[in-house]
């Protein structure tokens, strides 16, 4: 019989720089290392296609992964470009891996394994120190809340819609002042006058006073008529009642100065009312 020959099966292994800038390269860290937290998730955002964040759960849960496992990694671990790209490249694949392929749990562990390996072994980019902390770090906010990642990815969310009604009511318009005065506040002549600005009505003077400023009101008894044409024979009836309208002015001009000394000695009083009615400053 002839001999068995033992075939030796090929493992098939990654290339070394599988890992290294493969979703973050060193155009994307150099740019990142001048931004503050707010600027980092937008461009996270914008580079995984993850824009509706701020009302897509399952977006907010993945950009927010993202952000602090890069944040703890460069800024907390200080880790240089090449190290911080491998390691993203890590935590990108075990959230893909649950999120597309649908990894149990020691399905992604063995692949966590397998992509150490093989940067230990193959690029020597970490330490053992740096291997410990990443598994460590990883332990906590990636494998102690899987059934909770697994959840967010697999469960619908629920979309609430959230209203409230408001009931405004306004006074109806009226004709009176709205709203009336307090018995406290001001009289009323006063709140019409200064603050309504509501005409006083004209007195009596003041009627008779318009009336004689305006010479179509003005009627003269025949007997002067009569002895206004012996004097002025010579002038028409509109020439007489223009003389009579010009003396008769000058009469007016003297009573509205004797009018607007009394209404001027009726305002000062009124404003000392006003001052009176406020009340005093403690």
């Amino acid at each position: 019989m002839p001999p068995k020959i033992k075939q030796q099966q090929e493992v098939h292994k990654e290339p070394e720089d599988h890992l290294l800038w493969k979703f973050l390269n060193n155009e994307d860290l150099n740019l990142m290392d001048n931004m503050d937290p707010r600027k980092i998730e937008y461009f996270l955002a914008e580079k995984f296609n993850l824009l509706n964040y701020e009302t897509d759960l399952r977006q907010a849960c993945f950009l927010d992964y993202y952000v602090t496992q890069y944040w703890w990694a460069r800024k907390e671990k200080s880790f240089n470009l090449e190290q911080t790209s491998s390691y993203f490249s890590i935590i990108y694949n075990l959230m893909e891996n649950l999120k597309d392929k649908h990894y149990k749990i020691d399905e992604n562990l063995d692949d966590f394994k397998l992509m150490l390996s093989v940067l230990n072994e193959r690029i020597k980019l970490f330490s053992d120190q740096h291997l410990k902390d990443m598994i460590s770090h990883l332990t906590i906010t990636f494998f102690q809340n899987y059934k909770l990642y697994s959840y967010v990815i697999n469960e619908s969310q629920e979309e609430m819609s959230i209203s409230k009604e408001i009931e405004v009511e306004c006074p109806k318009l009226a004709d009176l002042p709205y709203p009336a005065p307090l018995d406290e506040a001001l009289p009323i002549e006063i709140y019409n006058k200064y603050i309504l600005k509501i005409p006083d009505e004209p007195t009596e003077e003041e009627k008779k006073r318009k009336e004689l400023e305006n010479p179509d009101n003005i009627e003269l008894p025949d007997e002067v008529v009569e002895q206004i044409h012996d004097k002025f024979e010579g002038l028409t009836l509109d020439d007489a009642k223009k003389i009579i309208f010009e003396v008769t002015n000058e009469l007016v001009n003297e009573l509205k100065t004797d009018m607007r000394l009394k209404i001027k000695n009726r305002e000062t009083a009124l404003v000392n009312e006003i001052s009176k009615t406020k009340p005093k400053s403690k």
